[in-house]
Order: structure tokens, then sequence, then C-alpha cells
């Protein structure tokens, strides 16, 4: 009966270490004032293949929108959109290191913007987004420990 406790134990104490060290899919929220003629810039550190989605909205008094765009760690821009409120974004780092979201208030010399933003970063190990990575070692750790219990369980 030990033998069994100490093989779960560790089957589990092991997942949840490699669930601590894979980490989740970074999410996050923001909201911040741009002020007239200000641009606010927001940099990601990705690794080749993350994958970044995310959108933002933009309110104002004057109706104008934002200029947005995305550069990367070579400062190419990856994507670009000019006087937008409102906008979903999606793109896929080619390689490693540094991109920006630049976010510029240059169409209103008087009005500020409030805008909104939301993203998530998702990692992929091995072709798969870490989530579903995770969930197979998870499984392969259980199905392991299961098959140690009835190897050692006694007869």
């Amino acid at each position: 009966m030990r033998k069994l406790a100490f093989t779960l134990g560790f089957a589990v104490i092991s997942a949840f270490i490699l669930a601590g060290v894979l980490g989740l899919a970074l999410g996050t929220n923001a909201s911040f004032t741009l002020q007239p003629l200000e641009e606010r810039t927001i940099t990601l550190s990705l690794q080749q293949t993350d994958g970044v989605s995310g959108s933002f909205s933009a309110v104002s008094d004057d109706g104008t929108g934002v200029n947005f765009h995305v550069t990367d760690p070579y400062n190419n821009t990856i994507l670009h959109y000019d006087d937008v409120l409102q906008r979903s974004f999606s793109f896929t780092a080619e390689v490693q290191g540094e991109f920006q979201l630049h976010f510029d208030n240059s169409l209103s010399a008087a009005n500020r913007k409030t805008v909104s933003l939301n993203y998530d970063v998702t990692h992929y190990i091995m072709g798969l987004p870490q989530e579903q990575f995770l969930l197979i070692v998870i499984a392969a750790v259980a199905v392991i420990g299961l098959m140690l219990y009835a190897v050692l369980m006694p007869k």
C-alpha cells in the first residue's frame, strides 16, 4: 500500500511541477490613455512560432481612432491599421525576439483616447500549443502511474 501511495504521489507531484515549468498561455488585459499626438508601445518577448491574438478598442470624443502597427525584432512592420476604433489582430512570430505593439494618437491634436487592449500569447512545444502538450504529458504520467500501481499492487 505504501508503494501505491508513493507512486501516485510521485506522479501527481511530477505533473504539477511540469505544469509550473511549462507555464500557461500568457493573457493580458490593459487599459491606458493616449494623450494627443502621443504614441504608446507595448513590448512582447516571443519565441519563434509563438502566436499572438488579441483585440483593442479606442474611445474618443472626436470620433477618430488610433493608428496601430506591430513591428518585429528587426523593426519590420508586420501589421498596420490606420484610424481604428476597434480591431482584432493576430500574428505568428517568425523569429525570436522583441515584438512591439504601437498605438499612435497622431490623428488628434486636441483629444485624448482611452485604449483597452486584450491579447493572448500561445507558446508551442513540438508543434503543439503548450496546453495540448501539457495535457498529453499529464495523461502519460497518469497512465504510467496506473501501470506502476497495477505492477506493484500486492496480489
